[in-house]
């Protein structure tokens, strides 16, 4: 609200209506949202779940009874602690926190799109624009309320980036709101650690360059690069003391293979995302070197592109919510250029042709791809229930999905998928290999497809439904059964 009433006395009558209308429609929309997927949190989500109920009940950072480094966003965790402890029961903490991160993540979309629109005739509405394809977009819709981090992560690098590289004189207020957000920023998501390199650099930068008294200016720059490394610091040293390790397991059990693996499934996550984008940015990108361009424009191109290359050069397999972390950055510069580029008709066609496109990706695939997470999270409910009151307290069970079935068994399970276990990554790929290691590390039982060996006796059955994003809009109404088996 502080973002729209700063720059509504500058939009004409109309425009204000619009946008009044613009934002209710959202919010509705949202609403709308969060009940028809409310049922739905992600199993990456339970984790968190699982290591928040932990913290809760005095045991640290553990999942399932096990201390381990499995976690990527601490600070997420400890925000589920505290909402809980409010009164609110795990599912609607996760639920909650994700409308907070639906507004922090649009109204940073609306408070850097403002700022590099300015005055601007050809810009007047790109902060509408820029609130629209970042709110409709099909992978926003999706992690919004899927009680993960992504979306509040992403809102939390376009208020940082706004609070660094605005064109407005810096305040220290200002700088200090920037600091405190980069602050906390990787603690949400690791990738946050380059933007919180590169932008507190330039914080920095431009503090020590703020009129004051020369010994007070060393003060205050010393305070805000204390306050920007310290919590990141903090969570370092209790890691490598609790843990033994700073890195989470996840960065190794999130390895995608050889370079060209990776990039090939890099480039296929975000042309099905933010295809528009990409498609449009080539013909704009020469206004880089004929206009006057805002360090914040400079700030939201390059900051999706450094997290491409890092996925790169660290072996990431992609995944759409790592898409979202930086590339809405990617679509407001480019709305930008485009701004500069084209006629306001065909700015306008464009970004028009770009929302349809978003909207029937959502029709086509997230509608129906959350639909069946909705099934998916009943199914293991039920899953959790037979193992908590058949499968005997000292029978653990291995298993690549763990955290539903964690959070709501209790039961001690083998992770086949290494973010608990690391040393299961080595047999990636060879399955015989795979159960010999969970039944050395005490599994009595193997949850897969088919039968993991030939004596293996099938105890509990369910069907998972069709998960992932195809343009074969068929393959939802199909299933995949699948079971727990008692290992010879």
């Amino acid at each position: 609200m502080h973002a729209y009433a700063s720059v509504a006395s500058t939009h004409p009558r109309t425009e204000t209506l619009w946008t009044a209308c613009l934002c209710f429609f959202l919010t509705a929309a949202a609403l709308i949202w969060l009940v028809f997927s409310y049922g739905y949190i992600e199993d990456d989500a339970f984790i968190h779940l699982e290591f928040a109920r932990s913290i809760a009940q005095g045991h640290g950072f553990s999942f399932n009874g096990q201390q381990v480094n499995g976690d990527t966003a601490p600070l997420w965790v400890v925000l589920l602690v505290a909402i809980q402890s409010m009164g609110f029961t795990w599912m609607a903490a996760a639920k909650f926190l994700g409308g907070v991160g639906v507004l922090v993540a649009l109204s940073g979309v609306w408070r850097i799109a403002s700022d590099i629109a300015g005055a601007a005739p050809q810009q007047r509405y790109l902060p509408i624009a820029a609130l629209v394809l970042t709110a409709v977009n099909p992978y926003f819709v999706h992690w919004s309320f899927s009680g993960m981090e992504s979306v509040t992560a992403l809102g939390v690098s376009l208020w940082a980036i706004w609070a660094v590289f605005s064109s407005r004189p810096p305040t220290w207020n200002r700088l200090a709101t920037g600091a405190g957000l980069l602050a906390v920023a990787p603690l949400l998501r690791p990738e946050l650690l380059l933007l919180s390199a590169v932008a507190g650099t330039v914080l920095l930068y431009r503090a020590w360059h703020m009129p004051a008294v020369s010994g007070r200016r060393v003060l205050a720059v010393a305070a805000l690069a204390m306050v920007m490394a310290l919590p990141t610091v903090l969570w370092s040293a209790y890691a490598l003391k609790t843990f033994g390790s700073i890195i989470p397991n996840t960065n190794a059990a999130k390895r995608g293979g050889d370079l060209l693996t990776v990039a090939a499934k890099l480039a296929s996550v975000y042309l099905l995302g933010f295809g528009g984008t990409i498609a449009v940015l080539p013909f704009v990108a020469k206004r880089l070197f004929k206009s006057v361009v805002p360090p914040a424009v400079w700030a939201l191109l390059l900051w999706p592109i450094a997290c491409a290359a890092f996925y790169i050069a660290d072996h990431t397999a992609v995944q759409t919510r790592y898409c979202l972390l930086s590339m809405p950055s990617l679509t407001i510069a480019t709305l930008w250029l485009l701004g500069q580029s084209a006629r306001r008709d065909w700015t306008v066609s464009i970004v028009a042709g770009m929302t349809v496109l978003e909207l029937a990706l959502f029709v086509m695939m997230v509608y129906p791809h959350v639909s069946n997470k909705v099934k998916l999270v009943k199914t293991i409910a039920i899953t959790a229930a037979y193992i908590r009151d058949h499968v005997p307290p000292g029978a653990p069970v291995a298993v690549y999905a763990i955290g539903q079935l964690a959070f709501e068994s209790r039961h001690p399970l083998i992770d086949v998928g290494g973010i608990t276990r690391p040393d299961v990554l080595r047999y990636t790929g060879d399955l015989p290999a795979t159960i010999r290691w969970a039944k050395d590390q005490g599994a009595q039982f193997f949850i897969s497809g088919d039968p993991p060996q030939s004596a293996a006796v099938p105890v509990f059955s369910y069907s998972i439904p069709f998960l992932g994003w195809t343009f074969d809009h068929s393959n939802y109404s199909k299933s995949i059964q699948t079971g727990i088996y008692r290992l010879p």
